[in-house]
């Protein structure tokens, strides 16, 4: 039996393409075991249970981004945090990471105990910690052309994309009526008037305030444009009153199904949300969290090259702005959904798991 150890913690965007790769490994090949390392505060802690994969905790150990007292006291942390993760990957076979806190320690335990290791980059711009784990990783693989540009490893790695959900990808292969009796139940469920536009709005599980607040207060004006409203609020945030056209929702339990249902999307910038947008094929307005490296710009940089994005920085995503724009975006959105075509693509998640399989030296069921 070989042991994988998937790494990446902290959020949704290192978590879940993590877990779509372990889960497509268990499904083809019965020689392997796959576990998860992450920090005891992260949603790993929700949703890898929820996957049926072993958790492992560290210690988290973030590079401090500004001088202060507490970068005298990081590398005793990221030594205790490498210690920890000795004991957790010297028995592996292969470590695959992708990127986070919890990453770090894990791609020096590996090179310690020469564990063979793939480091995964999800934003179009690196984080630190995969660009340590690129300097001596078997495998440098990216979701995001751009990312090649970034010299060094970047240059030699490999464009596999990002791993979404595969419920998420199935729509890139549905056929018009398979993608109209999706529509239509959606609509249905929700209780939406199918004769009108949809717009959907969300800002991860968790919810953008940001994006929150604009909408509160124009959303009188929105529905006067003759339109549906689905807003994904996050499950942390007091859910407002429905109203006719318009649904909040703490939690979006069927992603793929709200894609599908929806003529423009407004949402973060996140390397999962920007690849799924691309898989579906949905049109966006992306409001980028101003943080880190300013990687949610540069994530949806692609989108907007395909024509299929606008970007309004969140300092500038106010209820005037949107009001001004909001008729502008949705004629955008209009002839982009009238052109767009559905075009059958390869998994990320199954060339990645090939690539896995091939350094395990590892066969499919």
């Amino acid at each position: 039996m070989k042991r994988v150890l998937l790494v990446g913690g902290g959020t949704a965007g290192h978590v879940e393409p993590a877990l779509a790769v372990g889960t497509w490994l268990l499904d083809k090949s019965s020689d392997i075991a796959c576990e998860f390392v992450g920090t005891k505060t992260g949603i790993e802690n929700e949703l890898v249970p929820l996957a049926g994969l072993k958790l492992h905790h560290i210690q988290k150990a973030p590079l401090p981004r500004s001088l202060s007292l507490s970068i005298l006291f990081w590398p005793l942390k990221f030594g205790v945090s490498i210690v920890q993760a000795l004991r957790i990957v010297k028995s592996a076979d292969l470590v695959i990471g992708f990127g986070g806190y919890v990453s770090a320690p894990c791609y020096v335990a590996a090179k310690i105990s020469r564990v063979p290791l793939i480091v995964h980059e999800a934003n179009a711009i690196p984080g630190w910690a995969n660009k340590l784990g690129a300097k001596f990783s078997d495998e440098v693989l990216v979701a995001f052309k751009s990312s090649l540009k970034a010299g060094g490893n970047w240059a030699s790695a490999k464009l596999v994309g990002m791993p979404v959900r595969k419920e998420i990808f199935a729509t890139s292969n549905m056929s018009k009526s398979e993608r109209s009796g999706i529509w239509d139940a959606t609509y249905r469920e929700l209780g939406l008037d199918r004769s009108k536009r949809t717009i959907f709005i969300f800002g991860g599980s968790l919810g953008a305030q940001a994006i929150n607040k604009v909408i509160e207060q124009v959303l009188p004006e929105l529905l006067k444009l003759d339109i549906n409203i689905v807003h994904g609020i996050g499950k942390c945030n007091t859910l407002p009153n429905a109203a006719p056209g318009y649904v909040p929702l703490s939690y979006i339990s069927n992603m793929a199904a709200m894609y599908i249902a929806s003529d423009l999307v407004i949402a973060r910038g996140g390397a999962v949300t920007c690849a799924e947008l691309d898989v579906t094929n949905s049109f966006a307005l992306i409001v980028p969290l101003p943080i880190g490296n300013g990687e949610q710009v540069a994530n949806a940089q692609d989108l907007v090259a395909k024509g299929s994005a606008e970007i309004c920085l969140n300092s500038n995503f106010t209820p005037k702005w949107l009001l001004e724009n909001i008729g502008d975006l949705l004629s955008k959105a209009d002839s982009w959904n009238i052109k767009k075509s559905q075009i059958a693509t390869t998994s990320s998640v199954e060339i990645i798991g090939e690539i896995v399989l091939k350094n395990l030296g590892g066969s499919s069921k």
